[in-house]
């Protein structure tokens, strides 16, 4: 099953077992010292843009790995749940509608409350800055359940459901900490 597990040291490891695994090699092969390696190594890892979305707009479904940068807590969360968001996976949670995606994407609206959903990006170096709060999480999951997020960041969201194929916890090497009474921007 899945658990989470906090490594020390700088190597890349699957702390999750998802059926039709191959994110298992990373433990072997990347043992980076340093974010911008870490985000290079992921470069190798990660879903091509292109083939993402071409797979949303054809309707020809297939299993992706995105990666986006969290809190230990919420990538632990997603790692243990097998969910992009930590909640009990649900298969049949469909994609987020339009208004969540924006919700999510543009931030609190005027008489709206923003809905914060799980981001994820096919540009590993768009990770990074959140990351910073704790690590990256990588995850497999299958493009029925995205949408189309944040251009800028190359995002693709989610609902917090959506089931994970498989997923990884990659800590930080330096990870930030907020100033006492402060929680980060975007904080999940």
């Amino acid at each position: 099953m899945s658990s989470y597990t906090h490594r020390s040291g700088p190597d890349i490891h699957r702390s999750h077992h998802g059926r039709g695994n191959n994110m298992a090699s990373t433990s072997r092969t990347l043992a980076p010292q340093d974010e911008s390696g870490i985000a290079g190594a992921l470069e190798g890892i990660v879903t091509k843009t292109d083939v993402v979305a071409e797979a949303i707009r054809s309707g020809n479904h297939k299993d992706v790995v995105l990666v986006r940068g969290g809190s230990a807590t919420g990538c632990a969360a997603a790692v243990n749940a097998s969910s992009a968001g930590g909640e009990p996976a649900n298969a049949g949670c469909g994609v987020p509608t339009l208004q969540q995606m924006i919700s999510q994407v543009g931030g609190s609206q005027p008489g709206i409350p923003q809905e914060k959903l799980p981001e994820f990006t096919s540009v590993p170096a768009n990770a990074t800055k959140w990351a910073r709060r704790g690590g990256w999480l990588l995850v497999k999951i299958n493009t029925r359940y995205l949408i189309a997020g944040d251009a800028r960041e190359t995002g693709w969201v989610c609902l917090k459901n959506a089931p994970l194929v498989s997923a990884s916890f990659l800590p930080h090497p330096n990870p930030l900490t907020a100033e006492e009474g402060k929680a980060f921007l975007n904080a999940d």
